[in-house]
């Protein structure tokens, strides 16, 4: 009998592991609420009222040289969350802070942050939409003090990002994260 109930004490077990391991591994809606296609995607991109958060950051020298060492460990990708950093879009205007790793190539004087921080109305603004890989793409430039930079940002309909900054001063960098709809206080 006390043999009985461990084996039943037991299955219940399994069958409850196995039970919660199915049900944790479900996917979630990680898409943002009212994009749930490209059409949805086209018309939440032209309202320009989101913010980005990335949760990787991939300076390019770190990947090259990585890449040559052992083509199979990528130990150039760092992880952002936790980290302060964004892009939002509110109308005309961005406001970017993304921390930066990587080569500078020019000094940008002393005390001068090492972050990519940039606030204001961007030039040459063009919106790409692709039918065929189902994406969206900001192109713009920006300038601050003493940079340029050019920036690549990718909009997919399951809510992710990948972001790419060329600058006349430091090595590229890439970042992928998610984007969410611009709350109260961030759009004002």
């Amino acid at each position: 009998m006390k043999r009985l109930k461990i084996k039943l004490i037991k299955r219940l077990l399994v069958s409850f592991a196995v039970s919660f391991g199915i049900l944790s591994c479900g996917s979630s809606s990680s898409a943002v609420e009212g994009v749930n296609n490209f059409e949805d995607l086209k018309s939440f991109a032209q309202n320009r009222e989101f913010e980005i958060e990335n949760r990787w950051a991939n300076p390019m020298r770190a990947n090259t040289v990585s890449f040559i060492n052992h083509p199979n460990f990528n130990s150039g990708t760092i992880n952002l969350i936790g980290n302060a950093n964004f892009i939002r879009f509110k109308g005309d205007s961005i406001n970017v802070f993304l921390p930066y790793f990587g080569v500078r190539q020019m000094s940008g004087g002393y005390n001068d942050r090492g972050a990519i921080k940039f606030e204001g109305v961007p030039e040459d603004f063009e919106i790409i939409e692709n039918e065929d890989k189902k994406y969206v793409r900001y192109e713009f430039t920006a300038n601050d003090d003493s940079e340029q930079y050019q920036f690549y940002v990718t909009l997919y309909p399951n809510g992710n990002t990948n972001t790419s900054v060329n600058s006349s001063q430091r090595d590229n960098i890439s970042y992928t994260g998610k984007f969410s709809k611009l709350s109260s206080e961030e759009g004002e």
